[in-house]
């Protein structure tokens, strides 16, 4: 009995550091110096970006010491992207969620919502910025360029809301990313375009949601539409009652009109 207890105590806690390390499921995407700032960058995430809601983990590390940590900083995503058009390019960035400036545990997180992925006549490039408050320099580490991937399922939808301002909106599906077999979270953002250059987060609109599961003919019970939880992000539930491919149709109103057009997931389980 207390050769099993031993054990069972031993693989909770080995359960336990999987669950609570901040690092698990992440993979280095990108590294680099931001020169002046003397720090090396490197980016994590769970794949390599993609068209959707990316969100990202920078680490600082001391470009003369690479084993101090810096947990005080300014960090400034700066994506863009170039769509060659002729003798005429054009160039836009995407929905950007920049890190907060401290991280006790030397992890900074932030999101890029990527809108289009890299094809022939498109290329993201990314800049990003750090200014060192441990010795008040500044910095730029650039990845040129990235790719950006198009998944086979999209979490993203771009459509032109149905209102007199005619705003183009960003929705992106953040959660579920590992969906399962009854009540899910389920969380989306929506951000407004302003300009090629600007796509503020919005906290304006309300989100139906009405999951079903077309080759059986059904939906599901028990789901609770989301609502702004701060940021342009809306979190809610979402039950998926068996395996299989699964439709989630989003509805965005805007003072109880819908705005949308038709906007919709699919999620496989």
């Amino acid at each position: 009995m207390a050769i099993v207890a031993i054990t069972v105590s031993c693989k909770t806690k080995e359960e336990e550091i999987k669950t609570t390390d901040p690092m698990a499921g992440l993979i280095k995407l990108k590294e680099g110096f931001a020169i002046g700032a003397g720090t090396k960058v490197q980016i994590w995430g769970t794949k390599n970006f993609f068209m959707g809601y990316n969100p990202l983990t920078v680490i600082l590390l001391d470009s003369v010491n690479p084993k101090d940590t810096i947990k005080d900083a300014h960090i400034r995503f700066m994506p863009m992207m170039t769509m060659e058009m002729g003798m005429m390019p054009m160039q836009h960035n995407c929905p950007i969620e920049k890190p907060d400036e401290e991280a006790p545990n030397g992890l900074f997180k932030g999101a890029l919502a990527f809108v289009m992925a890299t094809s022939t006549s498109g290329y993201w490039n990314l800049d990003v910025y750090v200014h060192n408050h441990s010795n008040g320099k500044y910095g730029t580490a650039k990845f040129n360029p990235i790719t950006v991937d198009n998944p086979t399922n999209t979490s993203l939808s771009i459509f032109t809301s149905q209102t007199a301002d005619s705003s183009k909106l960003v929705l992106s599906m953040v959660a579920p990313t590992t969906p399962k077999v009854g009540v899910n979270d389920i969380e989306f953002t929506i951000h407004r375009q302003e300009s090629m250059m600007s796509w503020p987060a919005d906290s304006t609109y309300t989100i139906e949601i009405l999951p079903e599961m077309p080759s059986m003919g059904h939906g599901s019970p028990n789901n609770v539409n989301p609502i702004h939880t701060g940021n342009g992000h809306y979190k809610g539930k979402v039950n998926f009652t068996m395996t299989g491919e699964w439709k989630v149709n989003v509805s965005i109103k805007k003072n109880n009109t819908v705005v949308s057009k038709n906007a919709n997931f699919i999620i496989n389980l």
